[in-house]
Order: structure tokens, then C-alpha cells, then sequence
């Protein structure tokens, strides 16, 4: 039970990694509060974990964190209700079309970078004060943040831009026992892959060089595994990395 007791902040929760990882947490005796926009998605796996019969419960709390006051509302939810947070799991993300930067426009720039950067940031932002005793924070990021040609130019700059705040955090607040480290996962079989429309070919191309590896796609629950063992208190001497779970595909 290596989260009972804890309050835990999934993004992302209404399906993929960030669902996997909400019924992980709260089977192992976390409250956890699920947040994503979708409220009948959220409503849905509440009703799942009772089912289930886990030691810990989930809330569902509506919020897109790309809006400032959606944010700042979820954490004076959390503080009212609990005055402390254990874990962040920000996990909350959208892709791009594989956009190289001549067919990538400014709105789409700006959509990306308000929900993977800035939404991030303030996820950061507004879990630290509530980590009075120490806690975890944990990001999905992606090997687009690593390897150039995994994404459009978008989503490769967003995740670069959350791997230097991964590691910033990570030493900044180190002495107040707040560990900080991410995950980068290659493909993963989820509902953000199946909706991809308006593929640009050009950017699709490249990313599709190289080796095709039996386990480049992961599944949720692989990376939501990651992202908790990272969580938890077996992970208690990591801390600033970017976890590679990729099935190998960037040692090609």
C-alpha cells in the first residue's frame, strides 16, 4: 500500500495513463483527485473505484489547466479539504499534428504550450505550498523531449520546455524533500492516439524512421506503473530524471 493516506493530484484523468494511474493510486489507499475536463468521463471512474472496492476514493474535480482560475480553484479545493498534497501526477496533454515548423501556425503553438507548458507550470506551481512535509511530483512528458524528429515542432518544444522544468524544480526545492522527475514514453496505445486527424505528412515521415519495435506502443497501465513507482516512496533517492519507457526505441 505504498499510497495510503496520501493525497494525490492525477491530470489528465478521464482516460489513457492519467485514468490507469488514478485507479492504481487509489487502490493502494490514496484519496485521489482526478482531474480532467470531461465530467461525466470523471463521474464514470469514481463510480469504477467503488466497484472495485479500493482502500483509497476518488474525486472528480472539473478543470482545464490551461485556464489560470480553473487551477487556482482546484488547489484551494485541495487545501481546504486536506491542508497538505503528497503527490502530483501532472499528466495532462495534447499532441500536434507532427507540424514541421513551416506548416506549424501560431494558434496551434499557442494551444499546445497553453496546455502542456504554462498549464504544467502552474500545476508546479500550485502543488509545492501544499508539499509542507515533502511530496512527489511526477510529469508525462514524451522522447519528442529528447529525440528531434518524434513529433511536430509544437509538441517538441513543449516537451523539452517541461524536461528543464522537471529539473529546475527537481533542485530548487530538493532541500524541502520535494522530489520532482518525469516520465518520457514513446507511442502508447490511448485514445489521444486513435483521434489523430490531419496528420501533416511531411512531419509524419520522419517520425516514422527507424525501428519499428515490438514495444515502441505502450500501454496506459506500462507508463502509468512508471509514473507511480517515481511517486512513491521506492523511488525515495530519484529524483530531476526523465525516465525513458520507450521499449527501447531512442537506444536504436
Amino acid at each position: 500500500m505504498r499510497f495510503e493516506n496520501n493525497v494525490v493530484i492525477v491530470t489528465g484523468a478521464s482516460s489513457g495513463v492519467g485514468r490507469a494511474a488514478s485507479i492504481m493510486a487509489a487502490k493502494e489507499g490514496a484519496k485521489v483527485y482526478a482531474i480532467a475536463r470531461r465530467e461525466e468521463r470523471l463521474l464514470s471512474l469514481a463510480n469504477e473505484i467503488d466497484m472495485l472496492g479500493g482502500k483509497g476514493e476518488i474525486v472528480p474535480v472539473t478543470c482545464d489547466v490551461s485556464k489560470k482560475e480553473d487551477v487556482e480553484s482546484l488547489f484551494e479545493k485541495v487545501k481546504n479539504e486536506n491542508d497538505k498534497l503528497d503527490v502530483l501526477i501532472a499528466n495532462a496533454g495534447v499532441m500536434d499534428n507532427f507540424e514541421p515548423i513551416t506548416h506549424c501556425t501560431e494558434e496551434n503553438l499557442n494551444r499546445i504550450f497553453d496546455i502542456n507548458v504554462k498549464g504544467t507550470f502552474r500545476l508546479f506551481k500550485g502543488a509545492i505550498p501544499l508539499m509542507k512535509d515533502g511530496g512527489a511530483i511526477v510529469a508525462t512528458t514524451s522522447i519528442a523531449g529528447i529525440r528531434g524528429g518524434k513529433a511536430g515542432v509544437a509538441y517538441t518544444m513543449s516537451k523539452s520546455a517541461i524536461h528543464g522544468l522537471v529539473r529546475n524544480t527537481a533542485a530548487m526545492y530538493a532541500n524541502d524533500k520535494i522530489r520532482c522527475n518525469a516520465v518520457a514514453p514513446g507511442g502508447i496505445a490511448t485514445e489521444i492516439m486513435e483521434n489523430f486527424s490531419n496528420v501533416d505528412e511531411k512531419g509524419m515521415e520522419v517520425v516514422m524512421r527507424g525501428p519499428k519495435l515490438d514495444k515502441m506502443v505502450a500501454t496506459a497501465e506500462e507508463i502509468a506503473s512508471n509514473l507511480l513507482f517515481l511517486a512513491s516512496d521506492q523511488a525515495s533517492n530519484i529524483t530531476g530524471q526523465i525516465l525513458v519507457s520507450d521499449g527501447g526505441l531512442t537506444n536504436m
